[in-house]
């Protein structure tokens, strides 16, 4: 099914259930199929699920031009507003987790569960200091670049690629303290993407926060063990008397 938001076409996936629904956020370069598993799950225990594709992602409509991680987060309301959805819980991955961030620092979700969530500005090591370092000097000297610069980087063009660019240098640490939500972490102990170290930074900062750490899980600790996180995930949910 697909809605209209800003013009775009937004591709979901709905199911029905009682109680608060679940909104199911992707990782960057992901879509609705990845979190299929979790979507399963969770339908089985009669919860309302609803997992959609971001705006230049899956089946949805490419952005008009390059989003930040907040014209993402606004595009996300804009989809809650269309589907009648008023403050549900979230599930939200990797780039999906800077859009919950957001939209937990607003107070526009109910409770919030990050996993493996980008959003932290990363301590860099010397090497990747090093890294940046040339590629700034090989862009002033007008050396080729096209080799330089994450996987991710290397097979976008375009608005997507600016996109990128856009998101992975809006760090959200400052928001972290204004996350008033009860809100999980569940991380893969081996991930490496979004190291452990920013799962604990988070969950220092924000206030109603817990940390469950999945054992050799990596940066898709719920494809990894989706039963153990289904539970984990369930629980959370669950729906008070």
């Amino acid at each position: 099914m697909f809605a209209i938001v800003e013009g775009m076409r937004i591709y979901y996936e709905r199911s029905d259930g009682a109680g608060t629904p679940v909104v199911l956020m992707h990782g960057w370069g992901c879509n609705v199929d990845t979190m299929r598993r979790v979507y399963d799950k969770l339908s089985r225990l009669d919860k309302p699920v609803i997992a959609f594709d971001f705006p230049g992602f899956g089946r949805s409509d490419l952005p008009p031009r390059a989003f930040s991680v907040y014209d993402y987060s606004r595009v996300t309301m804009g989809l809650f507003v269309a589907l009648g959805l008023e403050k549900p819980d979230v599930i939200a991955h990797s780039f999906g987790g800077r859009v919950a961030i957001i939209l937990a620092s607003e107070n526009a979700v109910n409770r919030v569960l990050l996993t493996d969530a980008a959003g932290a500005k990363p301590s860099f090591s010397i090497v990747c200091a090093f890294r940046i370092a040339a590629y700034k000097l090989r862009r002033r000297l007008g050396l080729k670049t096209e080799n330089c610069g994450s996987n991710d980087y290397r097979n976008l063009d375009g608005v997507m690629r600016e996109t990128f660019v856009k998101v992975v240098n809006e760090h959200l640490d400052k928001l972290f303290p204004l996350v008033t939500r009860p809100t999980l972490l569940v991380w893969g102990e081996r991930d490496r993407d979004t190291p452990l170290y920013m799962a604990k930074r988070m969950n220092r900062k924000i206030v109603d926060s817990a940390l469950v750490v999945m054992k050799n899980c990596g940066h898709f600790a719920f494809l990894d063990d989706t039963a153990a996180f289904a539970a984990v995930a369930s629980a959370f949910f669950t729906e008070e008397q």
